[in-house]
Parts: structure tokens; C-alpha cells; sequence
């Protein structure tokens, strides 16, 4: 919102990738206003709605205390995890989403997943009363599809667009990203 006032831009689109869509969904509840259409791309309402997805969240809190206990976690950076999203990428581009990943310490990645672990959207997420399209990556490990399809069926007006790709598809395959999020900006 802050980047949105210093420009100067009253409504925009928010769009939101994988825990970027958790992030859009609270800039509409909580700026409904500014909020013109949201774009929510491979993402959820949640992230850990099975027994098993919530067993890893149990252990986030004291992830996060050994993060920022140990010296090690602010030196590590994010690559180490994103290694499995860059899989199939040219070198160039492989090495530069590796850099952007390294940018970011393990220890804001724990605080992340704690986040990420509280969040949910469930009893107000059909209340979104503005245009909205969610990009269904086809086959995601991370967010499977379904559960993608499940947070489209929660706004009874959205439109789904499916792009043929994994997690990583923004980044493995940019081109056939981009066309996907430019039609789900623009569809009416």
C-alpha cells in the first residue's frame, strides 16, 4: 500500500503468486477501496488444510527461534531451498532467480512459514466483491492444483485460467507465464 501511495495510484490490481496470493487477499480485505481486481496465482485460502500439511507447521515456531538463535540461518540464503523451483532453467536465468533467492536469510523464510501457517481466508473469502482470476499452475507439488481450484470455487465469481506448469512456472517458463497474467488482468 505504501508503494501504491507514493506513486500516487488510487485503485490498482493486486496480484499475488503462490504466498504473494495470501498477501493479495488481505490487501482487498483490507483495502477494499483500492483494490480494482485481484489476481491470485497458484495459491490458496490456506496452505495446510490436511493433518499432514499441519504437521511441519507445528515445528515453524521453533524453526523460527533456531533461526534466529543460530548465526548460521541469517547466512544462508533462501537459494538453498529454491534450488527445486529453478530445476529445467537455462543457466543465465537459473542463476539470477538463484541470486534473488539468496537475498532473502533463512531466518525471514522461518517467519514467513510461521505466517503463512496462521493464515486463512475461509469464512470471508467469498465476500470479495471485485473481479477476480486465479491462475491454476496444472501440475504443482507445492500448491497442488486442486486446492487451487478449491479457493476459485470460494469466490463465486472468478474466473480460472490454468497454465500448463509446476510451482515454478513463472521462472522456468516466462514467456508462457506472462501471456496467462496479462489475460487474467484483462479479463472481464
Amino acid at each position: 500500500m505504501a508503494l501504491a501511495n507514493a506513486l500516487g495510484i488510487e485503485r490498482f490490481i493486486a496480484i499475488g503468486y503462490s504466498m504473494g496470493g495470501l498477501i493479495a487477499q488481505l490487501l482487498w480485505r483490507r483495502h477494499p477501496e483500492r483494490t480494482s481486481r485481484l489476481v491470485l496465482c497458484a495459491s490458496s485460502r490456506n496452505f495446510l488444510g490436511t493433518p499432514a500439511e499441519r504437521m511441519p507447521s507445528l515445528f515453524a515456531p521453533a524453526f523460527t527461534v533456531e533461526a534466529r538463535m543460530n548465526p548460521l540461518w541469517y547466512a544462508l540464503g533462501a537459494g538453498i531451498m529454491g534450488q527445486s523451483l529453478v530445476n529445467g532453467v537455462d543457466d543465465e536465468l537459473r542463476q539470477f532467480a538463484l541470486t534473488e533467492m539468496n537475498r532473502t536469510s533463512m531466518n525471514t523464510v522461518a517467519a514467513a512459514l510461521v505466517a503463512v501457517s496462521e493464515f486463512t481466508s475461509h469464512e470471508w473469502i467469498g465476500q470479495i466483491d471485485v473481479p477476480v482470476s486465479v491462475m491454476v499452475t496444472t501440475r504443482d507439488k507445492i500448491v497442488p492444483a486442486d486446492r487451487q481450484r478449491r479457493l476459485a470455487e470460494a469466490i463465486p465469481h472468478a474466473t480460472v485460467l490454468t497454465v500448463e506448469g509446476d510451482h515454478g512456472v513463472c521462472i522456468n517458463n516466462p514467456t508462457r507465464f506472462s501471456a496467462k497474467l496479462l489475460e487474467a488482468c484483462l479479463v472481464t
